[in-house]
Formats: structure tokens, sequence, C-alpha cells
């Protein structure tokens, strides 16, 4: 039985009835003699029910997937989702890999450019730019892609081609401003991997424990291209100079992006239910011209008018910032984070550079060590997996909470043992393996939290995790662009010791959040309209769409 539509606040409203046909016994017809008129939502949404081309046409029947339909995403064969996840690795790699190339050029890009006074926030602009540009492309690409009839491969392949074009193009330029223009326009068009993937990985793995695991394997991807840049752009750089670094680095991404990825995500296959189905809909409309039969996906029996569906969508990753409190304060702990990550860029440099006297490219090399970090983060997630079901069934009324969030609390205190542990140790009479050792807890740390809060939001925001996600980089994007800024300037106030010990202190008190949640999270999730529309009998939803639901009340944010 198909969830039931939403009535319509007319006596006259069609009801639905079971159809007999073989080709909808999963869906049903809608028998209506008057054309539906235009309502509004609780939210206040212009919406009007698919109505029939003609009077005498009066059947529609909804479209939805067969049990064991191939079409169907979570039907499809380990080797068509392996493929789909190759593709978000490599993607989310290559535009995160390019955020940090600038930053270990030796000599500094502003130096390179002539520019008046290359010290200070100069040095960190081409990286603080291009984060920019991730503030504003997943307000962009990820509502696009939860739209029925654009859909997740249309916006990735459109990043893809815009982002190699964006990046040869930083290679030729000859101005400062026009660099610091094409590194803010490759960010805002290298956003839909970071944006838009976590959405088809939830389209394609329904099993929580799976999804977990690749969620965990994806999210490392933020860790793997950051750390090879600096290593790049410090060997290569010394030795070819900067133009020619980025156009050696070009070929890289000539075999990452459009070599491999381009053609992967042109290969990629939709992934999203709604656009899927719509696309269904019209393949059977067009094979039953004659028949006096419509077919239509449930979205569009809810359509609203170009202007409140623009608007709905695009501002739904603004609405989940700021109504949703799970993501809001999930938003500000992985901003600070991951702007840490960014500062100590600059932190590193300072210790192992001023301090132990290394080469900028052996300090990029001693920066991967935070890799070894990660890579003990991701056996811990695989051990948490066996604990997990044990205390979810020991707290059913928390679940979401004890599945995702004890690691993000255990994640806190390393964090800022860690940053304490590399400031204090940070000096001449103490050998530099010391500090170095410090990026193995702190890999740990920005995983535990990082990976354990995305599969968080994900679990919570089902078909709407793409804005979720973007609404996360947001917030992380702003703050990796704006505090590593100031960090210049703070290590010269306070020092390498007490500049990581603020850093510390602000994630002690941030370290708070996974906590809250356990405790309140229950109520939280209760008072907030669209995760109870997203609960499996909550808000209604195509039955077998697992977390990409698509809910009867779709236009609720």
């Amino acid at each position: 039985m198909e969830p039931p539509i939403p009535a319509e606040k007319n006596d006259k409203a069609p009801p639905l009835t079971p159809s007999g046909s073989s080709s909808s016994s999963r869906s049903g017809s809608i028998k209506s003699e008057h054309a539906l008129p235009l309502r509004e939502d609780d939210g206040g949404h212009h919406l009007r029910s698919h109505p029939p081309s003609t009077p005498q046409d009066d059947t529609l029947t909804i479209v939805s997937f067969e049990p064991n339909d191939p079409a169907n995403p979570h039907n499809w064969s380990t080797r068509t989702k392996s493929f789909i996840f190759f593709t978000a690795f490599l993607s989310t790699t290559t535009t995160s890999f390019s955020s940090t190339l600038p930053s270990n050029f030796s000599p500094p890009l502003p130096v390179a450019f002539s520019v008046p006074d290359p010290s200070g926030p100069q040095r960190v602009l081409p990286a603080s730019l291009y984060l920019a540009g991730f503030v504003f492309g997943p307000l962009v690409w990820a509502p696009l892609s939860e739209a029925p009839s654009i859909g997740r491969r249309r916006v990735l392949l459109a990043g893809a081609v815009l982002f190699v074009l964006a990046s040869l193009a930083q290679a030729v330029v000859s101005g400062w401003a026009a660099f610091l223009a094409l590194r803010f326009l490759a960010g805002v068009v290298g956003a839909p991997p970071v944006s838009v993937f976590g959405g088809v990985l939830a389209d394609v793995f329904p099993d929580e424990v799976v999804r977990g695991r690749i969620m965990m394997l994806w999210s490392t991807t933020t860790f793997v291209g950051p750390l090879v840049g600096p290593i790049l752009a410090g060997f290569a750089s010394t030795k070819l100079g900067w133009r020619a670094t980025f156009w050696r680095v070009p070929p890289l991404i000539a075999l990452s992006l459009p070599v491999a990825s381009l053609i992967a995500t042109a290969l990629m296959r939709e992934t999203m239910a709604s656009t899927i189905l719509r696309r269904k809909a019209v393949k059977l409309n067009k094979e039953n011209r004659n028949t006096g039969r419509r077919f239509v996906a449930q979205t569009d029996l809810q359509r609203e008018n170009a202007w409140a569906a623009y608007r709905t969508t695009l501002s739904r990753p603004w609405r989940l910032l700021f109504c949703e409190l799970v993501v809001s304060l999930s938003s500000a702990y992985m901003g600070f984070v991951y702007a840490v990550f960014y500062m100590l860029l600059q932190i590193f440099s300072r210790i192992f550079e001023g301090v132990y006297e290394f080469s900028p490219g052996m300090s990029g090399i001693l920066f991967t060590l935070i890799g070894l970090g990660t890579i003990i983060s991701c056996f811990i997630f695989h051990w948490y997996d066996g604990v997990a079901p044990r205390l979810t069934a020991q707290h059913p009324t928390k679940r979401e909470e004890y599945l995702r969030l004890p690691l993000v609390c255990a994640g806190g205190p390393l964090f800022t043992l860690s940053m304490l542990w590399l400031g204090w140790f940070a000096r001449p009479d103490i050998h530099w393996l010391v500090p170095l050792a410090s990026m193995i807890p702190y890999g740990v740390a920005y995983n535990l939290i990082y990976v354990g809060i995305i599969n968080y939001v994900t679990d919570a925001y089902g078909v709407y995790s793409a804005s979720a996600h973007a609404a996360l980089s947001i917030t992380r994007s702003v703050a990796g662009a704006l505090l590593p800024l100031a960090i210049e300037d703070m290590l010269g106030a306070l020092g390498i010791a007490w500049s990581c010990t603020a850093l510390a202190g602000v994630s002690a008190g941030l370290a708070l959040v996974p906590f809250a949640f356990i405790a309140y999270g229950e109520r939280i999730r209760a008072g907030s309209r669209l995760s109870a529309a997203l609960k499996p009998n909550g808000g209604g939803g195509e039955q077998g769409e697992g977390p990409a639901r698509v809910a009867a009340g779709l236009s609720a944010v």
C-alpha cells in the first residue's frame, strides 16, 4: 500500500484508490472529475496536484519502485556502488587537495606576485578565498541536486567541468587580484563533491552500518587532499617555480578529474530516487500515449510554482542551519575543528621551519603524520560497529545518538589534549619528534569528530542530507576562510604555546556539544518538524527509499 497523498482542503478532493493493473499494483490511481485547486500547506507554500490531461483521462498512476526493482539505487550491484564510491572519493580528494596547494610554495605566492606587503593575511588569502568559494558553492549546488527535475549527476558533472577550467586558468594569470578571484571561483565550482556526494552515498547505501563505514572512508578525503597539497607545493615550487607547479599539478588533476573523475561522473548513474521515478513516469507516459493512462511521480503531485520551488530549494540549507538546532550546533563544532586544521598549516610552518629549521618540503611531509591518526580512527570506527548495537538496544529512545555520537564525545577531549601537547612541547630544547607525535592523537580526534557528525546529520535528515551537508560546509568554510587570517597576528602576539592553548580552550567548550545531543537529542528531534516528517512512519514517504525517503509534505522545508 502506498503512503497516502496529503488530502486537499476541498470536499471534492479525490481519494487515493489502489490500481488494479499489474503495472500499478504497488502504486495508486487518482479518480478525479475536477482539477484540483491551488492550496497552501502549513509552511505557506503553494502546491497544486497534477491534474488529468483531459476530462476523459481520469486515472493517474503513481510510479514507485517495484520490489527488487533494479532501478532502485538500493538494489544496484556491488560493482556499481563501488564505482560510485570511487567517483566520490576521487572527486572530493581532488577539490580538497587544491585548497592547500598554494600554502607551502617557496617563495610564497605574494612574493612571487610582488605584492607590496607579502606577509600576514596575504599569505593565507589563496587558501581562504578558495574556502570562501566553498561557502557560496554549496548554497546553489546542494539544493539543486535535491530538485527532482535536476538530480545529483547533472550537478556533479557541471561542477567537474568548471573546476578543471578554473584550475588551469590559475597557472596563466598574471595579476595577484586575478589569481585570488580565480581561487574563489575554483572554490565555488569545486564545491559539488563536498556538498553533494554525501547525499549520493545516502541514496545508494540504505544499511546504517554499511553507510556509516562508507561515510567514514569518504570523509577521509577531506584529509587526504589537504595533506598532499603542502608536500607537492613545498618540493615542486623550489625546483620548478609556482607556475610550473600549477602546470604539473593539472596533469595530476587531469588524471584524477577530467580523465577519471569527470568521466566517472559522466558514467555514474543518477541516484536521487525522486529523479529516477520522475524519469520513469515520463518514459511510461510516452509508451502509453494512446491508452488514456497517465503516470506521475509522487513529487509531481505537489508541484510548487517555479518561484516558490526556487525559493524553497535554495533557502533550505539556510533554514536547516538557523532553524534546526542539530545542524546549528553540529556546524559550529565542525567549523571550528576544520578551521584549526588550516591554522595548523601556519603553526606547523612556524614550528618546524622556524624552530627546528626544516625545509618547506620536509615540513609538508611531517604534516602528513596526521594521516596516521586518521587511519587509526578508521579501526576505531570499525570496532565501534560491534559495540553500537548493544548501546542502542540499551537506549532505544536515543538510538540515533548512541549509534554515532559516543566516538565524537571521545574525540573532543583528545583534540584539546593534542593542541596543548603541540603548543607546549614545541621548543628548541625538546626534540622535534615530541611535538610531532601530537599529530597522531590530533588525526584520531579530527576524524572521530568529523565523521561522527557527518553520519549523525546524514541519518537525521535523509533525503535532505545534501542540504544539511551544505549547511555544515557553509560554516566550516566560513571558519576555515576567516579564522586562519588571524593566525599570523595571533602567533606574533601570543607565541606558539599560548596560541595553541587558546585554540584548545575553545575546543574544550565545543566538546560539550555531542554530550548535549546525547542528553537532549530526543527532545531536540521531537521538536523538529522536519526530523519528524522524515521518520518512516512520520511524514509518509516512498516505501523502500531508505535514507532518501520522500516525505509526503515535501515542501515542508
